[in-house]
């Protein structure tokens, strides 16, 4: 660890780079483009031949350059992205006072309320797309809700009761959890998980699982209920069973057991959903478990700030990885884990202020060694790294 890197990043260094990125969020207002909108263009009206498509999704993704003018693809606002911004302006506010932060996210959180899927009254669903993405593992579109827009929007509810003692917060949080339980928890031959979506079927992603259990841990946080805290237990147990002995986690678990690999943010996913869950299940395992799950993640960062792109692949180095990684560490500081992971986290934040954000605010997409794709993805980005950035300020206000 660089102790002259850590000495360097000061909550001064954070609140700048965050208010830069904060300024920039709202002069393009809350609408941006996205790494997997290819299929939202005019070319792809014209064929409904899934190769075109694919190809169309994979050109869209990886080009450095931005084609999507000339596609026709339009910007747009992502409702997981309303509940992320929502949570870092609860988060700056909380830590600064400053009414503008308040205000933000009061009208973010309203955002969200209005974008409510659900046809069952008393329910909360949203979509994370704006657009239709189509992949081998999944079919989303902004009819379709999924489990990480309403695991995120759950986390900011609770937070904006909890800061803003709104209880019409509190009661939004128990429709999406309503929600959440109703139709994305399943029991498949006696293993208790939860699904991307309500139509998904034939597998088990581990780290959706663990989205869900951060939910239910900040639920109870405010509001004790012995029906979610079993729930959370057995969840539990299923991401325990698949930790390797390294510390990794799978992406996702097939029927006979075939398990699929791909190990990168999500590995900091369910680090967060065990680290919230250990105080209401505070077994030796789980803490084997969150201890050996860091130790691996942690090697997941070349010189301690630049995460691998999908471990053992270095490049290229991504902002959802960055962004990750500084919540994890800033994460595992206020649940009172070792005080080393803020030096981590400020390390993995200095880099990349230094290496990926532009100077009027927004940050890159990813850096290769010979080039840097500079397109500012607003979801997979700019709201990641704004939450990442005021949880860090947080974790440094309290060191």
């Amino acid at each position: 660890m660089n102790l002259l890197l850590n000495n360097m990043i000061k909550k001064s260094d954070v609140l700048s780079s965050s208010m830069k990125l904060w300024n920039w969020i709202k002069r393009e207002n809350y609408s941006g483009y996205d790494p997997y909108d290819g299929l939202s263009g005019k070319m792809s009206l014209f064929s409904d031949k899934k190769l075109l498509n694919l190809l169309l999704l994979q050109m869209n993704l990886y080009s450095p350059v931005n084609l999507r003018p000339m596609l026709g693809i339009k910007k747009g606002r992502s409702n997981k992205c309303l509940a992320l911004l929502a949570r870092a302006n609860l988060i700056l506010y909380e830590v600064t006072k400053r009414s503008e932060f308040r205000n933000e996210a009061e009208l973010l959180l309203d955002n969200l309320i209005n974008a409510n899927l659900s046809k069952t009254q008393g329910e909360f669903s949203c979509s994370s797309y704006y657009f239709k993405y189509v992949a081998p593992r999944h079919l989303l579109d902004p009819t379709v809700p999924d489990i990480v827009c309403l695991t995120e929007s759950i986390k900011s509810f609770i937070k904006a009761f909890q800061t803003l003692k709104n209880k019409l917060y509190l009661e939004k949080a128990e429709e999406a959890l309503g929600f959440l339980t109703s139709n994305l928890f399943a029991v498949d031959n006696g293993v208790y998980h939860f699904k991307y979506t309500p139509r998904e079927k034939g597998k088990i992603v581990i780290n959706v699982s663990a989205l869900a259990l951060e939910a239910i841990s900040r639920y109870l946080d405010v509001v004790y209920r012995k029906d979610l805290y079993e729930m959370g237990v057995n969840v539990a147990k299923l991401i325990l069973k698949y930790q390797r002995k390294d510390g990794a986690w799978p992406y996702s678990v097939y029927s006979g057991n075939n398990l699929y690999w791909q190990i990168d943010y999500h590995q900091g996913f369910i680090i967060d959903g065990l680290a919230s869950f250990k105080k209401y299940y505070d077994t030796f395992e789980i803490k084997y478990a969150i201890n050996n799950g860091v130790e691996f993640y942690k090697k997941m960062f070349i010189d301690g700030c630049k995460s691998y792109y999908r471990y053992p692949i270095k490049y290229p180095i991504d902002i959802h990885n960055q962004a990750q990684g500084i919540i994890t560490f800033s994460k595992l500081f206020l649940e009172n884990y070792s005080a080393s992971y803020i030096d981590m986290s400020k390390e993995i934040a200095h880099w990349t202020i230094k290496n990926m954000q532009n100077p009027i605010g927004y940050f890159y997409h990813q850096r290769w060694p010979l080039f840097v794709n500079t397109i500012p993805y607003i979801r997979w980005g700019q709201a990641w790294m704004l939450l990442a950035l005021s949880v860090l300020l947080k974790a440094i206000c309290k060191n």
